[in-house]
């Protein structure tokens, strides 16, 4: 049977009729089955034109129809754990005629989001803090009175972080009642490493009985029969209760179930051609480059190690484990311990490369200050998703780690517009005996005109356009410069890559500051980043060029849609900073 692009053809479709989860519990339980059916063929169809997280979703797809044919959302809050399971529950909770929309700009949100749907009780697009948010509900609802029971919907993969142990630690002896529902897949996105999944096969309930929970299970995540008795019997418990469902990811749809190593976490865009299924194929990325340079110098150097929490195959890195699996170290959903391993593999003489994407790295600031920079350690950092993210939206956004990582003392930290710069910096930040933080963007890699001279060493910044009497300056980094030599194109402008934010490149500083006009560019928050870091410097020099800050906001979060067209409406693209640069030339002095 084809799944795919072909809509489901009963004569009258069930999920038309559910536009609440009162309509939903309103159906007759014999057509809960095909309701499911509906739902899975609709995640599929939406999927395959506008990509998404499809394998967590349609494994749960039985287990979110019990949910909410058992509690009654909005009053009893369901609470889930990141959002990667929820697309039934999107479409269950009348968002079913938008959902074609999902993940694009004004459209569906690809995570949970309370301003959304008043079915959404908690916003989170990080993992692991569903129990944690469920318990401070239940104790809202009892201080205030208000009734319903709090459900947290959790995966098996977010139990490797350790938020999720320090909320069960307090939810299983807490006065409150909370439910937790363990969706069990055997995933994280790909498959879930350490002892706690040996754990879950084998102990579950001692575990969990030990730690104050009545335990339910394990149970058939796709049996309904199953399924909606034991969900009644927790909603029935006078006591916290764990249920434990065990799910396939990516059921119903063969590709993601034939995907061995995340089981179709995040597919899409797709097509069917000639009866195959054909994924779109991109250019070569930041990430493949910057896994190829790993990748020979752990050949080289048997130092090197690579960390990352849970980010192998988004870090490009699967290749890597497979030739180095000693020296390869996936650690789970658990970035404050892949910080603070690193730091400790620097400590024994190892030169560790954490792997991580900037919007997870802001979940272990205290170990970067603490046991990295305190400690002058010499951890590289390699900060993936740095700058917009697009259809991931606001909570992927990789806007903080400049402002965040510039402060640090003895922290550098690079930004490079190019593969060859990334190449350089890297080799760079082998040399050097402190924390190095190496920051790139999600995107291909951009194409570099050939005429370009030859760029100085690390750390020193690069002219791309030099003239002796230029009126104005471009100073940033990272690929908005490319946009800005574009702007230049024609005009006497200069543009400055400054590759390095931390430490500046003064000299080239003071040469920028002899234009009328500077305009700092970064794809992070003005605010306490790159343009900060410029003005600081100018203060400190008493030196007063008219200079303008470009970057994203830091008065709101940028939401989800397409990253070329959001930095087109935030001025940051080849036109807009060519019109924010003659409108300063014509504004007085």
């Amino acid at each position: 049977m084809r799944w795919l692009l072909t809509r489901w053809s009963a004569a009258i479709s069930l999920l038309s009729k559910v536009d609440s989860p009162t309509a939903l519990r309103a159906l007759p339980e014999a057509s809960l089955v095909s309701l499911c059916a509906e739902l899975r063929q609709d995640i599929i169809d939406v999927c395959g034109r506008v990509g998404g997280h499809v394998g967590a979703s349609l494994g749960a797809v039985e287990l979110i129809v019990a949910l909410h044919r058992v509690f009654k959302s909005p009053v009893d809050r369901i609470v889930f754990d990141v959002g990667h399971q929820a697309y039934a529950h999107k479409l269950l909770t009348g968002r079913a005629g938008r959902f074609g929309t999902l993940r694009q700009a004004g459209g569906i949100a690809p995570f949970l989001d309370a301003e959304e749907s008043e079915h959404d009780a908690f916003a989170a697009g990080h993992a692991c803090t569903a129990v944690s948010a469920a318990l401070g509900i239940a104790h809202g609802k009892r201080l205030l009175a208000q009734p319903g029971q709090v459900v947290a919907v959790v995966g098996d993969g977010a139990m490797t972080g350790g938020l999720t142990f320090e909320g069960l630690n307090n939810a299983g002896y807490a006065d409150v009642k909370l439910t937790v529902v363990l969706n069990d897949n055997e995933m994280s996105i790909s498959r879930n490493v350490g002892a706690v999944s040996h754990l879950l096969r084998h102990e579950a309930r001692a575990y969990f009985q030990s730690l104050g929970f009545t335990y339910i299970g394990p149970v058939d995540g796709h049996a309904l029969g199953p399924l909606l008795e034991a969900l009644a019997e927790a909603r029935r418990a006078l006591k916290s209760v764990v249920v434990h469902v065990m799910t396939e990811k990516g059921r119903g749809f063969s590709p993601a179930m034939a995907d061995v190593a995340t089981k179709g976490h995040a597919m899409g865009p797709y097509q069917w051609r000639d009866g195959k299924l054909v994924r779109a194929r991109g250019q070569r990325t930041f990430s493949d480059a910057f896994a190829a340079a790993l990748e020979q110098v752990m050949a080289a150097d048997p130092r090197v190690v690579a960390v990352t929490p849970a980010m192998l195959e988004g870090s490009s890195l699967t290749a890597l484990a497979a030739r180095f699996p000693a020296r390869v170290f996936d650690v789970g959903i658990a970035e404050q311990h892949a910080v603070t391993m690193s730091a400790g593999l620097a400590r024994a003489g190892m030169r560790p490369v954490c792997c991580i994407y900037s919007t997870f790295l802001q979940r272990a600031y205290d170990q970067l200050v603490h046991d990295v920079a305190l400690p002058k350690l010499p951890v590289i950092f390699a900060i993936d998703r740095a700058g917009l993210v697009g259809a991931d939206g606001a909570t992927h956004q990789g806007t903080f780690d400049l402002a965040l990582l510039r402060n640090l003392p003895g922290f550098r930290v690079a930004a490079p517009a190019d593969e060859s710069e990334l190449l350089a910096a890297f080799e760079y930040a082998l040399t050097v005996q402190t924390p190095f933080a190496l920051r790139f963007p999600r995107g291909t890699l951009p194409q570099v005109p050939a005429w370009l001279d030859e760029a100085p060493p690390w750390p020193r910044a690069r002219w791309l356009t030099r003239h002796a009497s230029a009126k104005l300056t471009f100073a940033g980094v990272g690929p908005l410069l490319w946009g800005a030599l574009e702007a230049a194109k024609n005009q006497p402008w200069n543009v400055l890559d400054l590759r390095c934010v931390a430490p500046l490149d003064e000299e080239a500083l003071y040469e920028a500051s002899a234009s009328n006009v500077v305009i700092t560019l970064e794809e992070g928050t003005v605010e306490g980043g790159l343009g900060s870091a410029v003005l600081e410097w100018l203060s400190r020099h008493h030196l007063v060029p008219r200079t303008t800050c470009l970057g994203l906001p830091a008065e709101r979060f940028i939401r989800h849609g397409d990253a070329r067209t959001q930095r087109q409406m935030l001025g940051l693209d080849a036109a807009g900073l060519a019109a924010t640069a003659r409108r300063l030339l014509q504004e007085p002095r």
